[in-house]
């Protein structure tokens, strides 16, 4: 325990330095990181707006806002996110963004680590893959969609980002997960009823539009339904879990990828699928030619993280119990 605290504290402490760098980077071209959507979106909330009107996340209001870089970048799309995003982002909406984003990180690097490593240390390998990096370069959900998934409790992080959210909670379900969703979504729709169909008609009119959110099994000409081939072990929730990932629309730009990192088991298998994303990016990076950005990371980003998931599930025995049990150990019996 101790040993995965100080893991966690040093992780979080280099998250935060690297995520200061980096956010005060983008925001100085004008580019947004993503936490600064629900950041703005909670500014609303609290000043009694409705961030799910179009225009809202510029609009806000805040003393000595004029002061802040941030102030000057344009969010054109509507609030993607919904309510318990949002919610999640009160604590930190009156500090400075850059303050704000800092924390967040620091915050789910912590989480991240301490929930993968609650069965071997090994598992902190993780954290210098290429998913992780970018969900903390761009404030993205999935670190703390992965400690959700380790720990039910704090399943509330999975109604934030509902489209990963959903596989994970798929692939092991269990009472509290359950419970804690449950509660969560009655609360927020008793308590403000409108968002629900706001935020529903942003979705449906405009997501397609703001940023591909390709499903993974339709991607290569169909090519891609050979995901699904992790069913062939559905008995293991780790199978589950690349299959019903493979299922949800999703940005192809490793950060919304992370969750496959907890499909390796041992000290060699976590290696080999870091330096595998590792040397993925590398190749984007090299062979990457014009076009849109997105465009021309999203085979990458798919491929060197869905296939050795794949893989390494394949490699397994269709049977209960296996690297992600609920029953004993979260993730594994193999720490070698």
């Amino acid at each position: 325990m101790r040993s995965r605290i100080a893991l966690g504290v040093v992780v979080a402490l280099l998250a935060g330095i690297y995520t200061g760098f980096q956010h005060h980077y983008l925001i100085a071209r004008g580019s947004a990181p993503d936490s600064l959507v629900p950041w703005r979106a909670a500014n609303v909330l609290m000043n009694g707006g409705n961030p799910w009107q179009r225009g809202a996340l510029d609009l806000v209001v805040m003393p000595l806002r004029a002061l802040h870089e941030d102030a000057r970048i344009h969010l054109g799309d509507p609030l993607f996110y919904p309510m318990p995003a949002v919610l999640l982002w009160t604590p930190l909406a009156r500090l400075p963004f850059l303050v704000a984003s800092t924390i967040f990180n620091v915050f789910a690097a912590f989480l991240f680590v301490f929930a993968i490593t609650r069965d071997g240390l090994h598992r902190a390998w993780a954290c210098g893959s290429v998913p992780f990096m970018m969900a903390m370069r761009f404030g993205q959900w999935s670190p703390l969609l992965v400690a959700a998934f380790a720990y039910p409790a704090l399943s509330f992080f999975l109604l934030a980002k509902p489209n990963l959210g959903l596989p994970l909670y798929l692939s092991r379900a269990t009472r509290i997960t359950t419970t804690v969703c449950v509660v969560i979504l009655l609360t927020t729709t008793v308590l403000a009823p409108w968002w629900v169909r706001d935020w529903l008609r942003n979705l449906q009119n405009d997501l397609g539009h703001a940023a591909p959110h390709p499903i993974p099994v339709t991607m290569f000409g169909g090519a891609g339904a050979a995901i699904l081939l992790a069913l062939l072990r559905w008995r293991r929730p780790e199978a589950r879990l690349v299959a019903f990932l493979a299922c949800v629309p999703q940005l192809p730009y490793w950060a919304d990828q992370l969750p496959l990192l907890l499909v390796p088991s041992g000290r060699r298998e976590m290696q080999g699928m870091m330096l595998v994303t590792i040397v993925g990016f590398l190749l984007w990076i090299q062979f990457r030619g014009p076009g849109d950005f997105i465009d021309t990371i999203r085979p990458y980003a798919i491929v060197f993280t869905y296939a050795p998931a794949l893989l390494l599930v394949l490699s397994r025995r269709n049977e209960r119990g296996g690297d992600i049990d609920p029953g004993a150990r979260v993730y594994g019996r193999e720490s070698a």
